[in-house]
């Protein structure tokens, strides 16, 4: 088995190359009593959102009412199951001890995980800054039962904030990221592009009064230098963002479930139809996101554009009423033009994963909350596909409800593993089912619901003292602390053996992070519990507890603890800002 020790030596979340089974696509697995056997038959799990004429959306279907096809082909629906948010009224949490924390939840959390991507590299700065107040408005009302994480699109991925579903956190998270904003250098902002125009205008005027051929050319010149400038910032702009998505699918395709991408943009990199290197990358990014369960909503951060500004800028250096007015419809004519090609391309985003565009609203915070609850009631449908040979080639998808007419919303294709691929499958080692969960940012498992105390540990250790956790390249001011377990006995289900013992593999993990997800330090320990008859009582009153060490270095850190029952297969996890610790304790 591939252990989490191994994997923890070369991890890093934002950067991770390793590719992910995609949680929609399994293949399906047999059991019995004489044998365990694979069949090579795929899986494939289809999101469908049905909404009214209206937008709203239509509950109270069933597996009958939905028609699905495979290139053309009608498939045969094994499983159907309608989604919705649930209906759990918030329950306050218990009081805890100072550095005390739980990941039992105070309200059964909706199906949908809703991500957020504030994008930095394809959007004006004046425009983000909206974006932040409108992201805040929303969170101040957010529902108990909805679960956020926050991502930023810069010169890299950024996460911001964890998926969580405490709507103070998130603010604070917003708002420290707000203070200190990352602009992206390959953003040209309004006032260097005005200033290039300015100066290419200036030369060509110079040239048209003295006749100078030599300005003439310095002119030209200089606007084939700085078009090529821009077509390069352009390729490299488009190329970050695919990449940057594939890690997110990557991240994402960890995460059981539907996921909502809710892309706040201004202006979504387009691939040229022709002469542009990146398609087969394009078009990869929108299927990986799709084959993740991650559904696609942009919403045009720039608001409703008017095609006005673009006629001013383009009409400054008119001389004549003529030239003036033909400046003023060339503007609007390419200005028209290039907002109908960044709304396609939104649109096309949005169908090919199964999401929805919005574009020119400037209510951004009900945009982003109708999207929420758009994206949370869905229903899931999965099939066999009928034809069961893969060579790596493009499969079509169709859903279909002949009963009434509404608008479907789903991912419209997948692609087939090639030969190599299902190879590499079958000889993979199999992973450490605790290691996708500890992943910074990851939801909370709460199949185990436990309690944690974290504190710093009494005597702290000397400068040249062994470290506690197992990175050996971890230096400089370190403080060490206690992590103090406490597992509910009753929901183990530990069963006594015959000399009345209870006993029960566990595996134990703790990672320290730094705030972008780079782990810094881990622990990983394999726990044989065992509780003797005459301590059961005790165990079933006060839990059963246990205690690791880890360091970690100051600043903002993040400590992520798991816990994993190999009996059960079942798993809790838990993360907490390192600074609440530090907090507590002054």
């Amino acid at each position: 088995m591939l252990g989490l020790r191994s994997i923890f030596l070369s991890l890093t979340l934002i950067y991770a190359t390793g590719t992910l089974s995609a949680q929609s696509d399994e293949p399906v697995v047999a059991q019995s009593s004489a044998d365990v056997f694979k069949i090579n038959a795929r899986t494939v799990v289809e999101d469908v959102v049905v909404q009214d004429k209206n937008g709203a959306a239509v509950p109270g279907l069933r597996k009958e009412d939905f028609q699905i096809f495979e290139d053309g082909k009608p498939q045969i629906i094994t499983f159907f199951e309608p989604n919705s948010p649930g209906t759990g009224v918030a329950i306050p949490s218990p009081a805890l001890p100072p550095n005390t924390f739980t990941n039992v939840p105070t309200v059964a959390p909706n199906q949908a995980i809703n991500v957020l991507l504030m994008d930095a590299l394809n959007t004006p700065s004046s425009d983000q800054m909206y974006v932040h107040l409108q992201m805040v408005k929303y969170l101040a009302s957010l529902p108990t039962d909805v679960r956020i994480g926050v991502f930023m699109l810069s010169e890299r991925l950024h996460l911001i904030q964890g998926v969580t579903q405490d709507s103070n956190t998130l603010r604070a998270a917003i708002a420290r990221f707000a203070a200190r904003p990352s602009p992206s250098v390959l953003l040209a902002s309004a006032a260097r592009t005005q200033a290039q125009d300015s100066l290419v205008s200036m030369t060509k005027q110079m040239a048209d009064d003295t006749q100078s051929a030599q300005l003439s050319d310095s002119a030209k010149g200089l606007r084939d230098f700085l078009d090529e400038e821009s077509q390069v910032e352009a390729h490299a702009q488009l190329l970050i963002t695919l990449n940057s998505l594939q890690v997110l699918a990557h991240y994402l395709a960890g995460i059981p479930g539907r996921k909502n991408l809710i892309w706040f943009v201004g202006d979504i990199p387009i691939c040229p139809p022709t002469g542009c290197p990146y398609g087969d990358l394009y078009h990869e990014t929108q299927v990986m996101l799709a084959a993740a369960r991650v559904s696609v909503y942009p919403i045009g951060a720039t608001g409703v554009e008017a095609p006005g500004d673009a006629a001013d800028n383009s009409s400054k250096n008119s001389t004549t009423y003529s030239d003036l007015l033909t400046a003023q419809t060339s503007a609007i004519q390419v200005d028209n033009k290039d907002r109908g090609f960044r709304h396609i391309n939104m649109d096309i985003w949005a169908e090919e994963t199964g999401g929805k565009a919005r574009y020119d609203t400037n209510g951004l915070k009900d945009a982003l909350a109708d999207d929420v609850e758009s994206g949370s009631r869905f229903y899931t449908i999965a099939y066999v596909p009928t034809n069961g040979k893969e060579v790596g080639r493009e499969r079509k998808i169709s859903v279909k409800i002949p009963s009434g007419e509404y608008s479907l919303f789903y991912r419209r294709s997948y692609f087939e593993q090639t030969a190599k691929q299902i190879k590499a499958a079958k000889s993979a080692p199999v992973q450490d089912p605790l290691r996708p969960l500890m992943d910074r940012g990851m939801p909370s498992s709460t199949e185990i619901a436990y309690r944690l105390k974290v504190v710093p540990a009494a005597v702290q250790p000397d400068a040249g003292a062994a470290r506690a956790g197992e990175n050996a390249q971890l230096t400089g001011k370190l403080t060490r602390y206690t992590v103090g377990f406490q597992l509910p006995a009753g929901s183990l289900s530990l069963i006594p053996d015959a000399d009345g013992a209870r006993r029960r593999p566990m595996e134990v993990a703790l990672v320290v992070y730094s705030h972008d997800g780079k782990p810094l330090n881990w622990e990983v320990r394999n726990i044989g519990l065992l509780i003797k008859p005459d301590e059961w009582g005790m165990a079933l009153k006060a839990g059963i507890p246990f205690h690791v060490d880890i360091d970690a270095p100051p600043g903002d850190v993040y400590l992520r603890a798991g816990v994993y029952d190999r009996m059960l297969r079942k798993s809790g996890t838990l993360e907490i800002p390192l600074s609440a610790v530090t907090a507590a304790k002054k």
